[in-house]
């Protein structure tokens, strides 16, 4: 297996949502760090903008599958579809449906409010 390709930078909590999913699921990856800014180092350079047009990260590039997803939740969601396949992060076919929902509620706080308040240090 080729190793996924994480885009991040060192300024917010993001990215890192996305290497506790693929440290947990023992997935290859390696990690490209960018810059704010809009030179060739920078999320809104034009090399950047090929991987994602609105500029942010985190980016995750596969090229095992050719997908490019970008938004943490994106991310995640294709992380677990295509490689939980012993459904150890996410709730599996069997699981019921207030597993599924308890998922659901901590997975949107992750992404919505805990997450956000934590970029608020930086």
């Amino acid at each position: 297996m080729k190793p996924l390709i994480l885009h991040g930078h060192h300024a917010g909590p993001n990215p890192y949502k996305i290497n506790l999913i693929l440290e947990n699921l023992n997935l290859p990856y390696e990690e490209k760090f960018w810059v704010l800014g809009e030179d060739s180092k920078g999320v809104k350079g034009p090399e950047f903008l090929k991987i994602n047009e609105n500029g942010r990260v985190p980016a995750l590039e596969d090229p095992n599958t050719g997908i490019v997803s970008w938004e943490s939740q994106a991310v995640i969601n294709y992380l677990l579809r295509v490689y939980d396949k012993s459904y150890t992060l996410c709730p599996g076919p069997d699981a019921s449906e207030q597993d599924r929902v308890d998922y659901d509620k901590w997975t949107a706080f992750l992404i919505t409010t805990f997450a956000p308040m934590m970029g608020q240090r930086n």
